[in-house]
């Protein structure tokens, strides 16, 4: 087999995992190479080679566990290629998404429901995501014991959980195992009992979740922040509010599951060891006779942040700086951008804000930028926790490296970021898992799939100039401030 490397350097980062190796005697042992092969049988992939003394740095996933290597050469890790992904809709509206993925030994199926804590009314919020926790305690026909020994019998390894925009159930699974676990998750949607003793115990236990929230300043914070700047119902908690949470009904939960748990409103996307004929006529058979119409609960909410500065009160020698503002919504021409300006700022140990808050000032014991994306728009925010004496300083960097993003962002800052971007998709996107959760994500937020090289492509096809492009368009001022510490902070003009 003919074999073509073309090299690049780039900064170090994750290494795509679940791989081909190939063994290359190559002289620069001093960086992380990007290297393009190209297979006579014309299947692309991408892959990374890196020097053995990065391997225990931390900031690196080889694929041996242990951190060894297997030779004095640098390893070369390449892509496993990937089935197109291909979108059905059922006769009752159910949206199905496929990714085979040739060689993968498990399924991972991700159902998501359009309706979440948005879709709470006013005086039962919370009610969402206590339907979600009591769903698998029980059926007409299984208790929660049985339902609990089927999971175990079937081998599934599941999650659940409620945000604002929709709820999500994923099970990791057998390929022989596909339709039996399918079976079990439809009796659930289509039949749960909502038991009364169970409803009770659900709501007991969000309760204590908002006593121990007291104890994580940093989720305190990040909650505050959202209700601060979206206002209802996009800032508003998945968990509820205590006053609320307190008001629910048995019967009441019922109802609300019954309303919007509705064919119309589930996506489901399956990605591993099974083709696409298989999984869609499977999910026909199980699915397909599920009959009812749907609330007029999926429309989206523009995102919208509000322009002001909040402090809320909390003695403590630490003090927790939040800042949001509205980003690039997905699909837009600087979207990648984006992804590439927040990777810069918060990319790894050589990022802006690391560097120039931890680093060089020691202000913070963390400080970190992330983007989230909603069908109407995206935010971006950033988050730093530090010593309350320091937290005006803390917050004039953090805000001065937002504007310096505009003006300065070198070629080596943009090839670091775009390796981070891209480690961070191979490695992701390799694994049934990961690719299962970004084939929902796409449907969801885009109604359609991007494949990994088209997203790889999207990164690629970023210029410099596009960095302060992006940060003219989207500019992270005005936003929320949100203070939580002993002393209210200014924020610059």
């Amino acid at each position: 087999m003919r074999v073509s490397c073309v090299e690049s350097a780039i900064g170090q980062d994750r290494l795509a995992q679940r791989t081909q190796i190939f063994d290359f005697d190559v002289h620069d042992d001093d960086l992380l190479k990007e290297i393009s092969v190209t297979i006579s049988i014309d299947n692309i992939y991408s892959c990374y080679y890196m020097r053995k003394t990065n391997w225990a740095s931390g900031e690196l996933s080889p694929l041996h566990s242990s951190g060894g290597y297997r030779s004095t050469a640098p390893t070369l890790y390449v892509r496993t290629p990937m089935s197109e992904p291909q979108i059905y809709t059922l006769d009752n509206g159910i949206r199905v998404v496929v990714e085979p993925m040739p060689g993968a030994q498990s399924v991972v199926v991700a159902f998501r429901f359009t309706f979440g804590a948005k879709d709470d009314p006013n005086d039962r919020l919370g009610i969402t995501r206590i339907a979600e926790d009591v769903l698998f305690k029980g059926t007409p026909r299984h208790d929660a014991r049985a339902i609990f020994d089927a999971f175990d019998g079937l081998g599934i390894r599941r999650s659940s959980s409620t945000s604002v925009e929709y709820t999500s159930f994923l099970a990791q699974i057998l390929p022989d195992k596909f339709k039996s676990a399918l079976e079990l998750y439809a009796e659930l949607f289509r039949s749960a009992s909502f038991p009364s003793d169970q409803v009770e115990i659900a709501k007991t236990i969000t309760l204590e979740e908002f006593k121990r929230m007291e104890d994580n300043p940093i989720q305190q914070a990040m909650y505050m922040t959202y209700k601060a700047g979206l206002g209802s119902p996009m800032g508003r908690i998945p968990l509820g509010e205590p006053d609320t949470v307190s008001a629910i009904v048995p019967a009441g939960v019922r109802r609300h599951w019954d309303a919007h748990c509705r064919p119309g409103h589930l996506l489901i996307g399956v990605a591993g060891g099974l083709d696409a004929e298989t999984v869609i006529e499977t999910v026909g058979d199980v699915f397909g006779g599920w009959a009812g119409e749907a609330p007029d609960s999926g429309e989206s909410h523009p995102i919208s942040v509000a322009d002001r500065s909040v402090h809320r009160e909390k003695p403590s020698e630490q003090a927790h700086i939040c800042l949001l503002s509205c980003g690039v919504p997905r699909g837009h021409d600087l979207y990648y951008a984006g992804q590439l300006a927040i990777a810069i700022l918060s990319g790894g140990g050589s990022s802006r804000l690391f560097t120039e808050v931890r680093e060089k000032r020691g202000l913070a014991y963390s400080v970190s930028a992330f983007y989230q994306a909603y069908c109407g728009g995206g935010l971006m925010a950033v988050y730093a926790g530090t010593t309350a004496d320091r937290a005006q300083e803390t917050l004039d960097v953090c805000q001065s490296e937002l504007a310096r993003l505009r003006r300065d962002v070198t070629a080596e800052e943009l090839i670091r970021a775009k390796t981070v971007l891209k480690g961070r998709l191979f490695t992701i996107g390799d694994l049934p898992e990961g690719r299962a959760g970004g084939i929902i994500e796409d449907l969801f937020l885009e109604g359609r799939v991007r494949t990994i090289d088209e997203i790889a492509a999207g990164i690629d096809a970023v210029t410099l100039d596009q960095i302060p492009q992006y940060i003219e368009t989207f500019p992270p001022r005005p936003g929320t401030l949100l203070v939580l510490g002993p002393r209210p902070l200014e924020t610059g003009s």
